[in-house]
């Protein structure tokens, strides 16, 4: 379900998919049962629950390492550092987009469950009255 933070690219869709299931739910578009409903935020609250761990580790790459005094160990931990978060494409970032999306898939997830029951209790109350309808 989870892109490769090191993916910029599916990190931004990760992101923008968030945003789009957020958008249909708020819309009317989107609807789930209580199943789909328990099985979606079982996954995001598996990442978002593992994300200030994830975050933690990876801001210990983003500090430059005491490696020793050589050329190379100097550029070895200036690269953890620039992969760490030397730029909108390091993993920091790449890791809040995917956080925000699946926040936003999360919300979604509660509004479409809400259309969901709204749909059910309009149904049942049409029918209740068609029954009603029938036997008078």
């Amino acid at each position: 379900m989870f892109a490769d933070p090191t993916d910029t690219k599916a990190a931004e869709q990760i992101g923008e998919g968030g945003r789009h299931l957020k958008s249909l739910a708020e819309s009317g578009q989107f609807a789930v049962n209580e199943e789909g409903f328990q099985a979606y935020i079982k996954a995001c609250d598996f990442f978002l629950d593992g994300f200030g761990k994830m975050l933690l580790d990876v801001n210990t790459l983003a500090n430059p390492a005491q490696m020793g005094g050589s050329d190379y160990a100097k550029k070895v931990a200036s690269f953890n550092v620039e992969a760490a978060n030397g730029d909108p494409e390091s993993l920091i970032p790449n890791l809040e987009k995917m956080r925000d999306g699946v926040e936003q898939a999360r919300e979604a997830m509660v509004i479409a469950r809400k259309n969901y029951r709204e749909t059910e209790a309009a149904h049942s109350m049409t029918f209740a009255n068609l029954d009603k309808g029938l036997h008078e």
